[in-house]
């Protein structure tokens, strides 16, 4: 099984930000089917465009467009996705981060499918800033 580093993701990343403990990337997905796998942070998957599936050990999620995934780290997935474009914004937090905030990684075990339409609209905010052209 695949371990899959920080800012790592399965298609063409098409853009990387760092900065306090986040790593934030902006990507297309390109394979039809990507195996069992797992991240060595926690991260969020908020799905911009297209659709997958996403399946872990305990159910399956059927994701279009506006889907917010929470992802513990660790915690192994697979993906199928059909011949569309695809893409998704990620929120990847390290250890470092944690750390500063004293908190523990390993309080929020699993996979979870966020509905929470203010959470939705936060993260959408989030990748908003991320591309405006001014330097804040």
């Amino acid at each position: 099984m695949k371990n899959l580093r920080n800012g790592e993701f399965f298609g063409q990343t098409t853009e990387t930000l760092r900065f306090g403990g986040l790593t934030i990337t902006d990507t297309e997905y390109t394979y039809p089917f990507v195996d069992w796998h797992y991240h060595e942070n926690p991260y969020f998957t908020f799905l911009l465009q297209g659709n997958m599936t996403e399946g872990n050990k305990k159910e399956v999620y059927d994701c279009a467009a506006g889907t917010l995934l929470y992802h513990h780290w660790q915690d192994s997935h697979y993906n199928t996705k059909p011949d569309v474009f695809t893409r998704g914004f990620h929120i990847e937090i390290s250890e470092d981060w944690f750390e500063k905030f004293q908190l523990s990684k390993d309080k929020t075990e699993g996979s979870f499918n966020i509905k929470n339409p203010a959470v939705k609209l936060l993260m959408y905010r989030i990748f908003k800033e991320t591309k405006s052209i001014d330097n804040s």
